[in-house]
């Protein structure tokens, strides 16, 4: 063999012993990738950037990210050291010594280098985090590069002192020196199974004291102790240990569910839906002109839909002096917009708030918001990252999952509110019953319609107050479990993000045929705008022989949507099909990003990225055909002469990330939308909101 086939066996040789760098440049670059250039990775950052109300350039959350991004960038540097240790030995022997150094330092900076970025794609105008992070960084690198120097120096020290006598002193610093490697590869290990046990007892507290940045770079320090371990493990015994650790993944996964919807006692008897109606007509007898009947869909969208839904229903709320929510007869809300609903009726229900806002104490909008846009994605992140991954590879079904922790954070998130924000009659509102809402006083809650989806068959699954029977093609859920569950449960029913979020299972479904089990997943699959629950029901209710068919109504249909487009169809001319109208920024200019007939990620890898992309496009293109079916025709009573209005609020080009944690920024592009409605506005998304806001306010004061 010629010398460099030598060579490239060699190098070969040297490559697959260090192919344990690539998992743990993968874990790093990862985390570090998503803060840097997905939109949600950068509003999490900036969570922590802002300068904001609460804090004056600087939170503990600034010092949890810095010390996160420190320990992530030690364990990469370290567990590539024991790697080149334990594979080439002492570094005399080593084959590529500027490798197997710098590898390793290069490693260790990557967390560094891609969180300056990040902070630099904010274009954040204090450079201080950045250059906070940039010393510590430089700190790390002048570590690793004279830690050996370092150490000589202190061998040397050692020397001395046993030399002059004093050798108890010289055992103080050698015995350290030669355990060192150990107590940190001990300590690496111990900190990862402490942490998973701390978070798997409480997933919430800690986590939204870190942030859900520090939680990530904390999850992804303590997960590469344990994969390097694994691989020199399986490196002594020839196992592959990443492909084994999938195929556990797979196995075990075939018996092992932990995503089971949390029930709680058996289910109600709920009203049926002539009765919710009696209840809500009762307050308007003897009213002489057309009562205003209002159905509001919110679209989902993680806490983006939540913090707007609750801010537009709030501020309506405000500016009608409570008559918003007597008219309102019921709301369908998708994924993330339940959270914003469940805010609002959770502050209307309840009469100590209300006693504080009539008083002027307490603003409604405010409250209801400063409840939603609170960190709810740290405690999902806890529990995806620890107990929810570690019951991947474990055979018995014992662990908690992230479903949980979301429910849990938002339950905390409320508790936490009334007892700094607000006064509240029900601290514990959303981990009591979903039912309790309409127990006591049914008339001043409205029918609420939670939807998700079956992933067996596709059809809706509703979460309900009211048994709606034939009146909406969905499965019931309540009728389907046979129990009732917690608000925050009924929450998540129909806010199983994609991954986020897990699909949650049902055991032993009251179905027609005998299922063991079916299960739940995110109301968006089927529509991400919520508005086919109230277009059937109004339906049913309004035509003929329906329970609301000889009364004089006035159907309003509110949309509050986030995706852009608004209003989201061009009316219907001539009785032709409504078409769905461009977006505000592609109107009327030539073909650029984000708008239709763009060049898309299909034209890259087409058969394999082709059927992903078109199934998410399919999914929220029948989303928008089915807002475009209500525009066509909505309902209304036969032979009336009273029109039906489809009214809609959009956060227009606001680029808010979708998330479930929302930067004070992001928050204040919100507020700023719905607050200032210039009546002289020109731009025609902002026009369009204001025209909605004043065409219901008209109606709601006749």
């Amino acid at each position: 063999m010629n010398s460099w086939a030598l060579k490239l066996q060699q190098i070969a040789n040297v490559l697959f012993k260090t192919r344990g760098f690539v998992p743990i440049l993968v874990i790093t670059g990862t985390a570090g990738s998503i803060l840097a250039w997905m939109t949600q990775g950068q509003d999490l950052l900036r969570s922590v950037t802002d300068v904001g109300i609460n804090h004056d350039g600087f939170s503990w959350q600034v010092l949890w990210l810095c010390l996160a991004v420190t320990v992530l960038g030690f364990q990469a540097w370290f567990w590539a050291r024991v790697i080149v240790e334990a594979e080439f030995g002492a570094r005399a022997s080593w084959p590529y010594p500027l490798y197997l150094e710098w590898v390793p330092r290069i490693l260790g900076l990557v967390p560094f280098v891609l969180l300056i970025i990040a902070l630099r794609n904010l274009h954040v105008p204090n450079p201080w985090l950045a250059i906070v992070l940039a010393g510590l960084g430089a700190a790390f690198l002048i570590f690793v590069w004279f830690r050996v120097n370092l150490t000589r120096a202190m061998r040397k020290a050692t020397g001395h002192l046993t030399n002059s006598g004093f050798r108890r002193s010289a055992a103080a610093i050698d015995i350290p020196l030669n355990w060192l490697r150990r107590i940190v590869l001990w300590v690496g290990i111990g900190y990862a199974a402490v942490t998973m046990v701390v978070l798997t007892y409480d997933p919430v507290t800690l986590p939204v004291l870190f942030g859900p940045a520090a939680v990530v770079l904390t999850a992804c320090a303590l997960l590469i102790p344990v994969i390097t371990s694994l691989m020199l493990l399986g490196s002594r015994f020839h196992v592959r240990v990443i492909a084994t650790l999938l195929i556990i993944a797979v196995v075990v996964s075939f018996w092992v569910d932990n995503h089971a919807v949390r029930l709680s006692g058996p289910a109600p008897t709920r009203m049926q839906l002539k009765d919710a109606y009696a209840a809500w007509k009762k307050p308007f007898e003897g009213a002489t002109g057309p009562i205003p009947m209002i159905f509001v869909a919110s679209e989902g969208g993680a806490s983006r839909a939540g913090y707007w839904t609750a801010a537009v229903m709030s501020q309506l709320e405000t500016e009608t002096r409570g008559e918003f929510s007597k008219h309102i007869f019921a709301v369908s809300s998708i994924s993330g917009g339940s959270l914003g609903v469940a805010g609002f009726i959770a502050t209307v229900k309840d009469a100590q708030a209300q006693k504080a806002i009539a008083n002027g104490s307490l603003d409604l909008r405010e409250a209801v918001s400063k409840f939603v846009g609170q960190d709810y994605l740290s405690p999902a992140l806890a529990g995806m990252l620890f107990p929810d991954l570690l019951q991947r590879f474990f055979p018995f079904s014992v662990l908690p999952d992230r479903a949980t922790a979301l429910e849990v954070g938002w339950e905390d998130g409320w508790a936490d509110h009334c007892a700094d924000q607000m006064p509240c009659d029900h601290k514990s509102r959303l981990s009591n019953d979903f039912m309790e809402l309409w127990r006591a006083t049914p008339n001043l809650v409205p029918v609420w319609l939670i939807g998700g989806a079956m992933v067996e068959d596709g059809r809706p699954i509703i979460t309900s107050s009211v048994d709606f029977g034939d009146s909406i093609d969905a499965w019931d859920f309540h009728s389907l479990t046979g129990h009732d569950v917690r608000l925050s449960t009924a929450i998540l029913n129909g806010a199983r993000f994609p991954y986020v979020s897990p699909g949650g299972t049902i055991g032993e479904p009251k179905t027609p045929q005998k299922i063991a089990a079916i299960h739940i997943v995110d109301g968006g699959y089927f529509d991400a705008a919520g508005v086919e629950a109230v277009r059937e029901l109004a339906e049913s209710m309004l035509g003929a022989g329906g329970i609301a068919a000889n009364d004089n109504i006035q159907p309003i249909f509110l949309l509050i949507t986030n995706d852009g487009i608004n209003p989201p169809f061009e009316p219907d001319t001539g009785g032709q099909v409504a078409r769905p109208s461009l977006p505000i920024g592609c109107r009327g200019k030539a073909v650029k990003a984000g708008c239709p007939g763009q060049k898309g990620a299909s034209s890259i890898a087409p058969d394999l990225v082709g059927p992903l992309v078109g199934l998410y496009r399919s999914r929220s293109a029948h989303g928008e055909r089915l807002k475009a079916l209500l525009y066509r025709a909505p309902p209304r009573r036969a032979g009336s002469a009273v029109p039906s209005a489809v009214l809609s609020v959009d956060l227009c080009e606001y680029a808010v990330p979708m998330n479930w944690a929302l930067s004070e920024n992001a928050r204040r592009m919100v507020d700023g939308l719905l607050l200032t409605r210039d009546p002289n506005e020109k731009r025609e998304c902002e026009k369009a909101n204001n025209a909605a806001f004043s065409d219901l306010l008209a109606a709601l004061r006749k």
